[in-house]
């Protein structure tokens, strides 16, 4: 119900797009959930630069917030493996270091670590 109430709103270039799908692969509103629509959408109009964009944006702005250190660092070092963010050892510390509220700022910072590793052991002391 849902594809069908957004098909019926589409206007100018996503309209245009829609008449060619239903024409050169077939695909009607009727056989569309919802989901499989959704589908459709993103790969016409949200491109791997998106993507990666929004996956870029996330990693700057991530920080620890409610969670606790290990999944903090757990997360930031899941992104730092898919995206190629910060290639010094340097920077990747003072990221890490960024993510943290002030009191875990001041005891990383305070050993002045030269790794990452080094940054992630402070914390466990």
């Amino acid at each position: 119900m849902k594809a069908r109430i957004t098909l019926f709103n589409l206007k100018g270039k996503p309209d245009i797009w829609w008449e060619d799908v239903k024409n050169v692969e077939g695909k009607h509103e009727e056989n569309f959930t919802c989901h499989v629509f959704e589908m459709f959408v993103k790969k016409e109009y949200f491109s791997k630069r998106y993507y990666d964009d929004k996956a870029y944006k996330e990693f700057y702005e991530l920080g620890m917030g409610s969670m606790t250190y290990k999944d903090y660092t757990s997360i930031y070092l899941e992104s730092l493996r898919h995206g190629p963010y910060l290639k010094e050892e340097k920077a990747k510390v003072q990221r890490f270091i960024n993510g943290f509220p002030i009191g875990y700022k001041d005891t990383i910072e305070f050993d002045y670590p030269r790794s990452l590793e080094e940054a992630i052991q402070n914390l466990k002391h």
